[in-house]
């Protein structure tokens, strides 16, 4: 990340480094103080910025909600998946357990769930919005090539498409589910999901 900083005009890679302060700033205090309890004002003060500067980079509390969820993601879950790998489960069952972990481990946190929802509705490509730290993505493309070298998923379309596909669909499971789902509802969508999953990576 900082090299490709590094190789940006000195304008941009200082909006960059800005950015990164307050992301950085809001997971800290999302982390201790929890995420109801944090304010803009403890979020900018926190990175050192002013209050304006900070809503011109992100206009609402609930906006920095995806880069928490992403290091929650990369810090807890990401590791996880990689470990499961190593022991070349199916690709149904380590899909199964990338979105049941997600889940469990960000999802259940208050408001997270919600604000998610609400965040991926907004008009910016949702996937785009997911995969602003590629962690989430990364792990996908990881997932389809092991079972590409197994012979589980077809061959005829890239590693990094299919990816992107099975990640989009996820997140259209998120963003139409109810507010007022359960696990048991969670893990029924899930379950039909990778049911047609099965299929469509096969080819």
């Amino acid at each position: 990340m900082k090299q490709e900083i590094d190789r940006l005009p000195l304008r941009e890679r200082n909006r960059q480094r800005t950015m990164r302060r307050i992301i950085e700033a809001a997971i800290e205090l999302f982390s201790t103080a929890g995420y109801d309890q944090t304010t803009m004002d403890n979020i900018a003060d926190k990175a050192e910025v002013s209050r304006a500067t900070l809503f011109n980079y992100f206009s609402t509390k609930r906006a920095l909600l995806l880069p928490f969820a992403n290091d929650l993601y990369e810090k807890n879950i990401q590791p996880q998946i990689l470990s499961y790998l190593k022991e070349q489960p199916a690709t149904r069952d380590v899909l199964r357990f990338l979105f049941m972990s997600i889940y469990e481990q960000v999802l259940t946190l208050p408001e997270m769930e919600r604000g998610l929802r609400a965040e991926l509705f907004q008009p910016q490509p949702a996937m785009m919005k997911l995969s602003h730290g590629h962690g989430f993505f990364k792990t996908l493309v990881t997932i389809v090539q092991q079972g590409q070298q197994r012979g589980e998923i077809r061959t005829d379309i890239s590693d990094d498409k299919l990816g992107r596909y099975v990640g989009t669909l996820y997140v259209s499971l998120l963003v139409m589910e109810s507010k007022d789902s359960t696990s048991t509802s969670y893990v029924s969508e899930i379950d039909t999901l990778l049911a047609f999953l099965q299929g469509a990576l096969k080819g």
